[in-house]
């Protein structure tokens, strides 16, 4: 699943000080990283890169999301905070 980490894709955090924290992918970047956000700490200014393989990728996409990001409109931080609500209530 690591090979489709698009935008607005949910991932997890399985290294780090941030291990366990949820994100939503905003880009890859071409040295095997990936950047991430999550609207709070991590917002759309200033993303948080990390290494694909310290990533858990769920199923979910935002459609909005990543619609957006690829068409280059304005992606807000409360837009980010709200699908990642929606997301991880299904999962806790």
């Amino acid at each position: 699943m690591h090979n489709n980490l698009v935008p607005g894709r949910l991932v997890v955090s399985t290294a780090g000080r941030d291990m366990g924290k949820f994100y939503l992918v905003l880009e890859e970047c071409p040295d095997n990283k990936v950047n991430v956000v999550d609207g709070e700490v991590r917002k759309m200014a200033g993303p948080k890169r990390k290494n694909r393989k310290h990533l858990k990728a769920y199923p979910d996409i935002s459609p909005e999301l990543s619609e957006r990001i690829k068409a280059g409109l304005k992606v807000t931080d409360l837009y980010v905070r709200r699908a990642l609500e929606e997301f991880i209530a299904n999962y806790t």
